[in-house]
């Protein structure tokens, strides 16, 4: 996922009927966490709205794992365990995008469904710096080489 992500704005958004899921929340959660994404789950950025978006109020399907630690050790601390989180939360978001349910923030799943492609997970590719010469001196041979 590149750095430079689309920013979501409420109006691309749907109140959900709660508190939680107001346009603004929802835009705010999506561009959180596409940014937590990019940046490659930093521990220090797995807010308290984040958990909240995934355990209680987005309908995710995630277990909350009792608090915000639980849940990063359990679905983000390893690079397997973020592979299979990646995974079940592109399937979940792919599933409910299709119905018309703000209240489920089939919104938002729609914008992750699209953006949580794998081609799109993919961290930009680094080009190797071009191989240095080294200009060498004739070899002095002390005695024949076979090759």
């Amino acid at each position: 996922m590149s750095t430079g992500a689309p920013r979501y704005q409420p109006a691309q958004f749907e109140a959900s009927g709660w508190e939680s899921g107001t346009p603004e929340r929802k835009a705010r959660f999506v561009n959180s966490l596409l940014r937590f994404i990019a940046a490659d789950f930093p521990r220090e950025r797995f807010t308290r709205s984040l958990y909240g978006g995934f355990s209680t109020h987005g309908c995710f399907g995630f277990i909350a794992h009792y608090n915000l630690d639980g849940f990063y050790e359990a679905q983000l601390s390893t690079p397997d365990r973020r592979a299979r989180f990646l995974h079940d939360l592109r399937q979940e978001c792919e599933r409910d995008a299709r119905h018309d349910r703000p209240d489920l923030w089939s919104d938002v799943k729609r914008v992750l469904a699209e953006r949580l492609q794998p081609q799109e997970l993919q961290p930009p590719a680094r080009r190797l710096p071009a191989p240095t010469r080294r200009h060498s001196s004739p070899s002095r041979r002390d005695c024949r080489t076979l090759f």
